[in-house]
């Protein structure tokens, strides 16, 4: 399946000197030796740990839905009891993005996109998605020779997550501040992987009482994304669609010959059928969403503010069709602060981050803000808010340490500061104030003048 789009440098060097210090691991499935970086389960599980809120945020936070949570979390808890690992602290999520993707990180996070979730036909073509993604962990694909290189990329320079925060306002609605000029690297597996990945699916599937057959159905979605033109990136270095069909079949007919004659495996489920059915529906309104927030990228671009009154309508509808949904209300935000009416952009950025705590986007804006109408309180406790919810965006940091510097917290500021210039592309006006100002701080510069 997908990988997400890693970012961080201290893993990249740890990763890096792994590369130089060859060394050899045990496959927890197979029980072979092969190259890779050796860690305790607990180094792995705090490794995924340690970036699995920026996926998150990166990927728009948990889909609000708790049902639709609780029950794929359910078959996802049934499927790590059949693996090869199953005292791992597995974690799962659906994430509010279109875009299609599963992935799992290091330790046990997995996650499923609503943009994947909502094409899958039954919850056993769900169960091997997420048997497959539990095969990665299962093997320890990420610390595996080319899987730790690759788990953060050879270019670690795209670890710089966006644009400068003046430039957010030129992101598409769904997209986390900053996600314009910069793009999160993505972790891939080798083919190989992928097909060990597939041969778990099947198993751990089975284990958990869904029929593997099932699998095949997610392949003819891939096929179909890339027959329509809209592949996703990460499916370029998968195995061949048909291969992997055929190489599924094959795996059932030789080494599990009983689904043949075992007519109690689950195909769906009613329950799975009613919430998917929710989420279809839902997927509706979100198209919606996604159109005006391609339009509002154009709009800004071509410097035509005549269409954001459209696009805020739409925008207004997608919320009162899907009321508990906050990435509606926040993309209001966004328009309404590109606009200049920044009391009202407040106002939606407010009552986003009330309705979903784990989004990103408000809180970043709403520290932004405050710190530009000068209450300091505000902008730091937003800022933090930022730093938590994406520790490896430099929106968060950024603001924490202008407000900790004009405290004389200097110390403080320097260590934010240092995280701006390890996280935001050079060109950006943030990355530039942090470099100069932490030279100044370097060189027994006070505290910086209230800048409001």
């Amino acid at each position: 399946m997908a990988r997400p789009r890693p970012l961080a440098p201290l893993l990249f060097l740890v990763l890096v000197a792994g590369l130089f210090l060859p060394a050899c691991i045990t496959d927890p499935v197979t029980g072979e030796s092969v190259l890779g970086m050796p860690m305790s389960d607990d180094e792995e599980v705090a490794m995924g740990n340690q970036y699995a809120p920026s996926f998150r945020s990166q990927y728009e936070g948990a889909y609000p839905d708790p049902e639709l949570q609780a029950h794929l979390g359910d078959v996802v808890h049934r499927i790590t009891g059949a693996s090869h690992r199953p005292e791992l602290p597995w974690n799962f999520t659906v994430l509010n993005s279109s875009e299609v993707n599963a992935f799992a990180l290091p330790g046990g996070n997995i996650c499923i996109t609503r943009g994947l979730l909502h094409r899958l036909d039954n919850e056993a073509q769900f169960a091997a998605v997420m048997a497959h993604e539990a095969g990665h962990v299962a093997h320890k694909h990420a610390a595996q020779g080319q899987g730790q290189a690759a788990l953060v990329g050879l270019v670690i320079g795209a670890v710089a997550v966006g644009a400068s925060l003046a430039d957010s306002e030129l992101a598409t609605i769904g997209a986390t501040l900053g996600a314009v000029g910069g793009q999160l690297l993505l972790l891939k597996y080798s083919r190989d992987h992928e097909r060990e990945a597939d041969q778990r699916g099947v198993e751990y599937a089975l284990k958990a009482g869904y029929d593997p057959r099932e699998m095949a159905g997610i392949f003819e979605i891939f096929k179909s994304l890339k027959e329509g033109g809209s592949t996703p990136e990460w499916l370029s270095t998968h195995p061949d669609d048909d291969s992997r069909i055929a190489a599924v079949a094959e795996e059932i007919a030789s080494k599990y010959p009983q689904v043949a004659r075992a007519p109690g495996l689950v195909r769906d489920t009613p329950r799975f059928s009613a919430l998917s059915g929710r989420l279809r529906e839902a997927q509706k309104v979100y198209d919606v969403y996604d159109e005006a927030s391609a339009e509002f990228a154009e709009a800004v671009q071509a410097g035509d503010s005549s269409r954001f009154p459209s696009i805020l309508a739409r925008l207004s509808d997608c919320a009162s069709r899907l009321p508990g949904h906050a990435l509606f209300v926040s993309g209001s935000g966004v328009v309404l602060h590109q606009q200049g009416r920044v009391d009202e952009a407040k106002q939606y950025f407010a009552r986003a981050a009330a309705m979903q705590p784990d989004l990103f986007e408000p809180q970043a804006f709403l520290a932004r803000i405050a710190f530009a109408q000068g209450d300091a309180a505000a902008a730091f406790r937003h800022a933090e808010s930022a730093r938590v919810l994406f520790p490896h965006h430099p929106a968060g940091h950024y603001f924490a340490g202008r407000v900790l510097d004009a405290r004389g917290q200097t110390g403080e500021a320097a260590t934010a500061y240092r995280s701006v210039i390890e996280l935001a592309p050079e060109e950006s006006e943030e990355y530039a104030f942090a470099a100069q100002r932490l030279k100044e701080l370097e060189a027994g510069a006070t505290a910086s003048p209230t800048p409001w």
